[in-house]
């Protein structure tokens, strides 16, 4: 759920702040709630609520997704400003905006008294009716751009169909999802956004592709189609970007991020002051920037045209554009449009630049993650110290102290095919 038709700017950030109202997940387990008593692992499999791995805690088990033995390709459609596709939980039809920028499975639940909130909503995203099969984890509220939301957790069986004529597709017969009870309207439209974003800290709600033996996605948006495989996709011969793992930053999810070489606004080049990142969002239509760089007077305004530069691993230049004009200006690195000038898409995902709070870096951020429980999202108690380790981490990444953040919509997505390759931390643009 972001703002309004097209201007879908939770991105990421809502992202951040939604998990941090997260689970409580300590030692490598979930603790759910069974009327105040946490559950131990073995209750926990013994119910069928998956639990976290003691030497990986941020790998979930105990879920039953069927094996995904080869790639699923799935349609994407044109929604107001975003690309969505269809499922199904238990059955039931269900409509959401694909979503690089979040991590769960949230669909809108029915009332008590069965009806389905906003009839107009329902209709174009689904309603998931009945009481769905518990989990134990406690509700919680989940913070939006443009709504906040209470979620309860729940389990179902999840379908993802293929479009190829092979059939099969994504199936998880005890998904956890989020099932929306209760919404306070912020300006936002409503939506109901996918998360394919995989990776989390420890005490955050089980993410979708984590219940999956997804490894990598794949976005053609000029052909409006997008795949999920078991196996990498980057061949070791292409020159890809590497991904940014901010985590150890205290970022609740690992964004799909990569470090900006140079930004280039209206022809200038930006004299950035800082270390900056691009996180890939697929559930923004434009771009937004975090409010220091956006409030720091170097960024030329209104933004007219954008060109996003990236370093590959092998020194070259991978580079994201967009502008206001549908006859664009040749630029390196940038290939041409091949759709008409009466794409619908020129009209679908104007850039629209818009400044965001973003809260990651900031002291003190994620030490309490909104459950009640003495625990910061990471897992340790509240006031410990960073590990020299994530200390270390964060020095090595080049980043400084607090990088600026772009959060890179369809604007300029729409033309290209992204490849991400979720668990080898590599991406590729054509």
């Amino acid at each position: 759920m972001k703002t309004p038709r097209r201007r879908l700017l939770r991105s990421a950030v809502a992202a951040g702040l939604a998990v941090q109202q997260g689970p409580a997940i300590r030692t490598g387990a979930i603790t759910a709630n069974n009327g105040g008593v946490a559950l131990s692992a073995e209750e926990q499999v013994s119910r069928g609520l998956p639990t976290v791995s003691s030497s990986d805690p941020f790998r979930l088990v105990g879920a039953r997704s069927r094996p995904l033995e080869s790639l699923v390709e799935v349609p994407l459609s044109l929604c107001g400003g975003a690309y969505c596709i269809t499922y199904t939980i238990d059955n039931q039809p269900f409509r959401a905006v694909v979503d690089t920028g979040s991590p769960f499975l949230l669909v809108e639940g029915a009332r008590p008294d069965g009806t389905c909130g906003q009839a107009a909503n329902a209709q174009r995203w689904g309603c998931y009716k009945g009481a769905a099969r518990g989990t134990g984890l406690p509700d919680t509220d989940e913070l939006f751009g443009g709504e906040d939301v209470g979620v309860q957790w729940r389990q179902g069986a999840f379908a993802l169909r293929n479009a190829s004529s092979s059939g099969g597709g994504l199936a998880i017969d005890d998904a956890i999802f989020g099932r929306i009870n209760s919404y306070e309207g912020k300006g936002g439209g409503g939506a109901v956004f996918l998360g394919f974003a995989k990776r989390r800290l420890p005490r955050i709600r089980p993410t979708l592709l984590e219940q999956t033996g997804v490894a990598a996605l794949r976005f053609d948006f000029p052909g409006r189609r997008m795949q999920l495989s078991p196996v990498p996709l980057i061949g070791w011969r292409e020159d890809a970007l590497r991904l940014i793992d901010l985590r150890p930053r205290g970022t609740p999810i690992a964004n799909y991020a990569c470090r900006v070489e140079r930004l280039v606004v209206n022809g200038c080049l930006v004299p950035l002051d800082r270390p900056c990142v691009a996180v890939i969002d697929t559930g923004t239509t434009g771009l937004s920037v975090s409010e220091d760089l956006y409030d720091s007077g170097i960024l030329p305004v209104p933004v007219r045209e954008a060109q996003i530069e990236m370093r590959t691993e092998r020194g070259g230049v991978a580079v994201l554009e967009a502008s206001v004009r549908r006859r664009r200006r040749p630029y390196p690195g940038v290939p041409t449009i091949e759709q008409p000038l009466s794409a619908e898409e020129y009209e679908e995902f104007p850039l629209v630049v818009s400044p965001v709070p973003v809260p990651w870096f900031e002291p003190g951020f994620g030490e309490a993650c909104a459950d009640g429980e003495p625990f910061q999202c990471d897992g340790t108690p509240i006031g410990t110290r960073r590990s020299y380790l994530s200390t270390l981490l964060q020095r090595v990444d080049g980043l400084g102290e607090k990088p600026h953040v772009l959060f890179v919509g369809a604007a300029f997505l729409w033309p290209r095919q992204i490849t991400i390759d979720v668990d080898a931390c590599r991406m590729l643009i054509v």
